[in-house]
């Protein structure tokens, strides 16, 4: 019960928060323009018109019109939507590029230090019921039909609010933790790898193959895939620090007390938060229609990296730009 509440208070509150969000940002655009209201018919002017004007906040008409938006009344369109969503993320290493190495380096090297000193984390840690309790209990909130939840709870708050954004929002963090709950559940089946109170506690891969393949291996972390799916829709739709912050918190605190729960070692959060992240950004860029057309802050600050590798001296460093004014 006391799970429920906690659940449906937390759900509460992001759906209010998030439809406050949007409430300012439209009374922002309203005072720094004398268009307060467009015309519809301008909306379906041809793309080539100069004098359109662009509509980044709100989807154009013709947009809307001319395509089934998935919801609860076309279900249809959603199964349409996972299926080309399913052929688009699993064909993309077909389509990597020498740029992409930008955030597979740095990610696969954070991967394979995590793996290395995987056993030992755990081994650090030691055995503390109480903390163990503790952190499964928190962790409850990014399990994987918990989240489907929280989303759900989003969409149909967007709905009973008339607020087109706030459900879109929902929908599109549904329709994110499923895509990467496939993926994730994939490389579970794959990797077969024991989880940290299993065995000698090292977490080997490829284990028992005779007895079988299983879903619940420990390699990546469904609770940090899916809780990290419904950061990336919410701070990407509402690219504002007080959303983004406590956003990717919520994600951040599920993936740690997964590691702190013993249920998971750090490299399975790490790898179910990339996979979370990614499949957000896909989801985001192909499906959500009043998404910002500004990049947030948080944007701004990952697009200010810069790597810097020098062979000569085996180093490897970055230099951030930190963006001050806005874009």
């Amino acid at each position: 019960m006391r799970i429920l509440t906690l659940f449906t208070l937390a759900t509460s509150l992001l759906a209010t928060s998030l439809a406050c969000a949007q409430n300012q940002q439209i009374l922002a655009s309203n005072s720094s323009t004398m268009e307060a209201v467009v015309p519809s018919t301008t909306a379906i002017l041809p793309p080539s018109s100069a004098s359109t004007p662009a509509l980044t906040s709100t989807p154009a008409a013709a947009q809307q019109n001319a395509q089934v938006i998935c919801g609860i009344t076309h279900l249809v369109r959603c199964i349409q939507d996972l299926g080309e969503d399913d052929k688009g993320i699993f064909t993309s290493p077909l389509h990597v590029k020498a740029t992409d190495a930008y955030w597979l380096a740095p990610m696969g090297a954070a991967t394979g230090l995590a793996l290395a000193y995987d056993a030992d984390a755990q081994q650090l840690l030691g055995v503390d019921t109480s903390r163990i309790n503790t952190a499964n209990n928190i962790s409850i909130m990014g399990e994987f039909f918990v989240a489907g939840g929280e989303s759900a709870g989003i969409y149909f708050a967007g709905l009973a609010w008339k607020n087109s954004k706030l459900a879109e929002t929902g929908r599109l963090a549904a329709e994110t933790i499923i895509d990467s709950g496939t993926v994730t559940l994939g490389l579970k089946l794959a990797t077969n790898r024991q989880r940290p109170y299993n065995g000698t506690g090292n977490g080997p891969f490829w284990t028992n193959p005779r007895s079988g393949w299983t879903w619940d291996s420990s390699f990546p972390s469904g609770h940090a895939t899916a809780s990290m799916s419904i950061a990336r829709v919410v701070a990407g739709e509402y690219p504002h620090w007080y959303v983004i912050a406590p956003a990717y918190a919520f994600a951040e605190t599920v993936s740690i007390c997964r590691v702190l729960g013993r249920d998971h070692f750090p490299s399975d959060v790490l790898v179910g938060q990339t996979i979370g992240f990614l499949v957000g950004n896909y989801v985001l860029n192909h499906r959500a229609l009043y998404r910002p057309g500004k990049k947030g802050a948080m944007a701004r600050m990952m697009n200010s990296v810069t790597p810097i590798v020098d062979p000569s001296t085996q180093t490897m460093g970055a230099v951030i730009s930190i963006p001050v004014g806005r874009q």
